[in-house]
This record gives structure tokens, C-alpha cells and sequence, in this order.
């Protein structure tokens, strides 16, 4: 005898056919939701940190064009800007000549200056003597060594047979490849802070830091910070708004208590105002910054007045 089926059992069974074909369903793409939302979640975290680096990017070019016109002077009101929201824009203006020139490390004042520096950050007397001499054999145009130094027999043993190109250095990293650098760089991780590549070696009195002035000027430790106490203001920082910069060489003689026969053998590389303005641009934006450092060169007077950009550096 065939069975026959009751219809209502039949619907019944097809309902609960679909309803666990639709919750399956809905459970495959809730698996798939999540793993598309796990894996885009990166993304959108770059991206919301590539967008507040940009943002950080423009507000430091907007700092270093206001800073780039020649009427503006360092410390000048409009050089910091506070949005009150996490936006921030901070510049700086020094000269270049707060920094030792190091392609003129032959000159025999510069290499005096480098190796007293290396001596005051730590280094014993030796390995000042070699640090110096051997940037100086870097750069110089023959092989010969100096007493302390190093030439192409000293690298070739450590197979950089290249090495000294016996030329101007390209870049202050490039520094790092001569030999007793790697102790000054162990003793003062902010020595790229005390050399430049441009401008025309002047040490700017009135913008080197107290123990460059003190390396150079062979002054005690005490005498360079009076002066710079006294010329970066109260913030301590050399470029802000409340400096009050040393308005001639006999105030700088009598703050360092530099007698005038030192003085004179020296004034061939002192200056008060760098030639090279350095500008030094922060654009802040939350957690985020970017820094841009700007060189320029300020010509003309009045009207005439034009500001040549030697070089641009975005840390």
C-alpha cells in the first residue's frame, strides 16, 4: 500500500529547509564580513597615518614659506602657530654657521675646533687625534696620511679599497665611514647636529652651541654657556622669540673673556649673523610631525630684497 504524504508536513519541512539555508547564509557572510573587516582594518590605520603625516607635511611647508620672506626676523610671532586641535606649526631660524663647515676640516683652526669637540663629548685625546686627522685625510687631495689619520692602506685592510675618495664629503652620513667616527658617534648621538656642507665656515657666535663655542674659542665651560645664556633668552633655544642676540664682537669678547690678541687670530672665521639663514620648519599634527630644514641665502636690500634657497632637507 504507497504512503502518501500529509501536505502541511511537507510545507513544513521546505520552511525549515530555507530557514537553515538563509541562517547558513547569513552566517557565511557574517564570516566574511569580519574577515574583509580584519583584513581592510590595517588600511584604514596606514591610511588615517599617511593622511595625518600629509596633513603634518603642509602645515611644515606653510611654516617655511612664512619663515622664507625676508621681512620676517627670527622669533617672530607668526613662526608659531597653535590651532588649538592638535595642529601645530613651529619654526625655528638660525644660520648655517651655528655648524662647522667639515668639507674645511684641513683648515688648521677647523681641525682644532673638531678634535677639542671630540675631547669635551668624552673621547680620550688618542681617539680625538684619529677621528680628526682621518676626516681630514678624507678629504684632502693627496694619499699621504696625517700622524693620526688614515688613507687608502688603512681602509683597503678593511677591504674598502675606495676608500678615502680624497674629495669633499657628499653628506653628513657619509661621515660615518671614517675611521674613529664610530666612537664619536658612540660618545654623542647628536654630533650630525654640529656639522653642515654649506655656507662659508664662519662660526656664528650668536648661533653655535656653548661647547662648539668652547671647542673653538678654547674658553672654559662656564664662559661659553654665560654667553649663551645670555643670547638664547629664557627658553634656552637660540632662533625663538626671546633672544637677545650679542650686537657686536666686544660684547662676544667680553661674555667668552677672550683676550683681544686670541680674539684677533680667530676673527677670520667669526661672524654674529651667518650668511646662510638655516630654517627649521615643524608641522605637528596630533601624534605626528614632519620637519623640514630650509637653507637659504638673503641678497639685495629693501624691494631689491630675494631669498635663494640652497638647499631643502624633510626629516
Amino acid at each position: 500500500r504507497s504512503m502518501k504524504l500529509n501536505p502541511s508536513t511537507s510545507v513544513s519541512h521546505r520552511r525549515g529547509f530555507a530557514l537553515a539555508l538563509v541562517l547558513g547564509v547569513v552566517i557565511v557572510l557574517a564570516i566574511i564580513v569580519t574577515g574583509l573587516w580584519q583584513a581592510s582594518a590595517p588600511g584604514w590605520e596606514q591610511s588615517n597615518l599617511e593622511r595625518a603625516r600629509f596633513q603634518a607635511q603642509i602645515l611644515s611647508e606653510s611654516g617655511a614659506n612664512l619663515a622664507a620672506h625676508p621681512n620676517v626676523q627670527p622669533g617672530d610671532p607668526v613662526l608659531r602657530q597653535d590651532f588649538g586641535d592638535g595642529r601645530l606649526i613651529e619654526v625655528r631660524v638660525t644660520t648655517e654657521g651655528g655648524r662647522i663647515l667639515i668639507n674645511e676640516i684641513e683648515n688648521e683652526l677647523i681641525h682644532e675646533t673638531v678634535q677639542e669637540l671630540f675631547i669635551l663629548w668624552g673621547l680620550d685625546a688618542n681617539q680625538a687625534a684619529i677621528a680628526a686627522d682621518s676626516l681630514a685625510d678624507w678629504v684632502d687631495s693627496n694619499s699621504e696620511a696625517r700622524p693620526n689619520g688614515a688613507e687608502n692602506t688603512y681602509y683597503a685592510q678593511l677591504e674598502y679599497p675606495d676608500f678615502p675618495p680624497n674629495e669633499s664629503f657628499s653628506s653628513i652620513e657619509q661621515m660615518l665611514y671614517v675611521n674613529g667616527m664610530d666612537a664619536v658617534a658612540k660618545r654623542q648621538p647628536l654630533w650630525r647636529d654640529y656639522f653642515t656642507l654649506y655656507g662659508d665656515g664662519m662660526i656664528d657666535v650668536n648661533a653655535a652651541p656653548a661647547d662648539l663655542l668652547q671647542a673653538f674659542f678654547q674658553v672654559s665651560q662656564s664662559a661659553a654657556l654665560n654667553l649663551t645664556i645670555t643670547r638664547d633668552g629664557p627658553d634656552g633655544v637660540p632662533g625663538t622669540f626671546d633672544d637677545e642676540p650679542l650686537p657686536d664682537e666686544n660684547a662676544a669678547q667680553s661674555a667668552l673673556g677672550v683676550s683681544s690678541a686670541e680674539w684677533s687670530e680667530k676673527s677670520g672665521r667669526i661672524t654674529l649673523e651667518g650668511s646662510l639663514r638655516r630654517i627649521e620648519s615643524i608641522g605637528v599634527v596630533g601624534d605626528h610631525s614632519v620637519k623640514q630644514v630650509i637653507l637659504s641665502e638673503v641678497t639685495g636690500e629693501g624691494r631689491d630684497q630675494e631669498v635663494n634657497q640652497v638647499a631643502r632637507i624633510v626629516e
